[in-house]
């Protein structure tokens, strides 16, 4: 709203030799004022400055272990690990088949569809 008024009502021109004529500008005019704008806080527009955080103590290197030791640990974890039996092995292996043939039928039927469409469209084909 303010700057509408601005727009049809011109600032004052400055009575003062030199100085840009058709602004208006706010100083502070004596020490008083400038030690009230000091103790009125940051100016608009600026971030306070955030408290800089503690870095967090650095972390001791790994302890680095030989091939057999870490032979030793890969054996350990493997003996924790729940196998299949051979009857899941085999029935997963014989649903994967399954899912490949009812997959590709699917994009056979499909790729015939788009193929009989695109024909149709274009004038293309037998």
């Amino acid at each position: 709203m303010l700057s509408v008024w601005n727009a049809i009502v011109p600032a004052p021109r400055s009575v003062v030799p030199g100085a840009l004529s058709g602004f208006s500008c706010a100083m502070a005019s004596n020490e008083a004022t400038k030690k009230a704008d000091a103790a009125r806080g940051p100016k608009r527009g600026t971030a306070p400055v955030a408290p800089q955080r503690p870095t967090p103590p650095a972390r001791p290197a790994p302890k680095r272990v030989g091939p057999v030791e870490f032979l030793g640990e890969v054996r350990d974890e493997g003996r924790k690990v729940t196998w299949p039996t051979r009857k899941e092995t085999t029935v997963t292996t014989i649903m994967v088949f399954i899912m490949v043939v009812v997959a590709s039928l699917f994009f056979v039927a499909v790729d015939q569809v788009m193929r009989f469409a695109v024909s149709l469209v274009l004038g293309i084909g037998a």
